[in-house]
Parts: C-alpha cells; sequence; structure tokens
C-alpha cells in the first residue's frame, strides 16, 4: 500500500481504520451524553463500543478541549495587551502634547505723547509643565498589563496578624494602657492588676467581721436527762 493510500485511510476508531468524519461524530455523541449525565457504560451501549473505548475517546475529548481552551485564553491576553498599550502610547502622547509650549494673542492699548492711544497686538508663549492626569492613565494601563499577565509579586500574609495585640507589650505599657482603659470606663477607685504572674498561691486572710456562731444557738439540741430508777 503506497503512503498516499495510508494518509487517505483514517486513523482510530474500531479497526483502526474509520474514518475521521465518524469518528468525530462518534466524539460529539459521546460529549452529548456525558453532559446529559450518562454513566460510562451507558454511552458505551449507545454507540456499541465498548466501556474501555468510552474511557479512552472521553478523555481524548478533554485533552483537546483543554488544549483550545488555553489556546483560547492566551489569544484573548494577546488581543488585550494590544489594547492596552494602545491606551498607554495614547496617554503617553497627550502627555507630551500637555507639555508643548502654548502661544497666543494678546492686545494691550498704549498710549502716546500726545495722548493718542494705540492698539497693539502681542504674541505671548507660555510654558506649560503638562497635565499628570495622562500619566495616571499611562500607569493604570501599565498595573493592567501586569495584572493580566500576573507579573506582579504575590502579596505577604501575616499569619500572627489576628493574635492579641496585646501579646508583645511590656509591663509598663500594658500598665499604661489599663489606666487608658479603665479612665474611658470611668471607674471611680480602679484596683490595680499585677500583670506579673507567679507561681505562689497566696491564701485569704482571715475576715475580722467574720461572726462566730453561738453554741447555744446550735442546732442540735441537749436531750433531757431521763431517771428510769
Amino acid at each position: 500500500m503506497s503512503a498516499t493510500a495510508r494518509r487517505r485511510r483514517g486513523r482510530g476508531g474500531q479497526g483502526g481504520h474509520e474514518p475521521r468524519a465518524r469518528i468525530r461524530t462518534r466524539e460529539l455523541r459521546a460529549l452529548e451524553l456525558t453532559v446529559l449525565g450518562w454513566s460510562q457504560p451507558q454511552i458505551a451501549g449507545d454507540l456499541g463500543i465498548s466501556q474501555a473505548a468510552v474511557s479512552k475517546l472521553l478523555r481524548r475529548i478533554e485533552t483537546r478541549l483543554l488544549r483550545e481552551l488555553a489556546e483560547t485564553v492566551q489569544r484573548q491576553k494577546a488581543r488585550q495587551t494590544l489594547r492596552l498599550e494602545h491606551l498607554f502610547a495614547e496617554a503617553m502622547r497627550a502627555w507630551n502634547e500637555s507639555k508643548a509650549d502654548t502661544t497666543r494673542r494678546r492686545q494691550r492699548q498704549t498710549q502716546g505723547g500726545d495722548g493718542a492711544g494705540a492698539t497693539v497686538a502681542e504674541l505671548v508663549v507660555e510654558n506649560q509643565h503638562g497635565d499628570p492626569r495622562y500619566l495616571d492613565e499611562a500607569r493604570k494601563s501599565l498595573a493592567d498589563q501586569r495584572k493580566l499577565w500576573g507579573l506582579d509579586a504575590p502579596q505577604k500574609v501575616d499569619l500572627h496578624a489576628s493574635r492579641d495585640p496585646y501579646d508583645d507589650m511590656p509591663e509598663e505599657a500594658l500598665r499604661a494602657e489599663l489606666a487608658r482603659q479603665t479612665q474611658l470606663l470611668g471607674v471611680a477607685n480602679p484596683t490595680v492588676i499585677d500583670v506579673v504572674t507567679t507561681d505562689a498561691v497566696t491564701a485569704d486572710p482571715p475576715n475580722s467581721n467574720a461572726v462566730t456562731p453561738d453554741p447555744s444557738t446550735s442546732s442540735e439540741k441537749e436531750m433531757p436527762h431521763v431517771d428510769h430508777q
């Protein structure tokens, strides 16, 4: 068989020599049934092929779709880049034009020695410093390009941002903060809390105002003595 004949024969499919049009039709049918929620054995029964062939067919379709989507995304990025570069060029052109000197005509009245007045026309050249708004638009175009292609460095996330803000404060700063918070709360006689923790545990002092129970008022009453003689 000549090379031309081999090129004309389709590859893949049942027996390895099905026409490409039939293979594409089977792929579209399998994709349609997959979207409808059919399982691979069900698709295999509908197409008259094995479940393994359906799995291989769907994998080939997904690979081709992913490649096409990636190419589409890259083309869209390239198209958007061209548009952003055009905006950048227009902004810079407007910025350069805003820096150009401007010439305006001015008329003024002059008084002669005989009291007669005359009108004199003058051309005044004014220096321009440029409109910074055009530079801001150019900067935005560059920022959009960096964002489009992911060129900006990732932002750092502080894992300790949500911790207690008083953890790193020294003792004197804690006391000052406690006094400030107490003043804001309007406490008349604030109790100063010692922030230095110790391992010693002190017992509560005895209360001098404690009332000693009277033995006569005890709930246990003395039983009278009974003589059994």
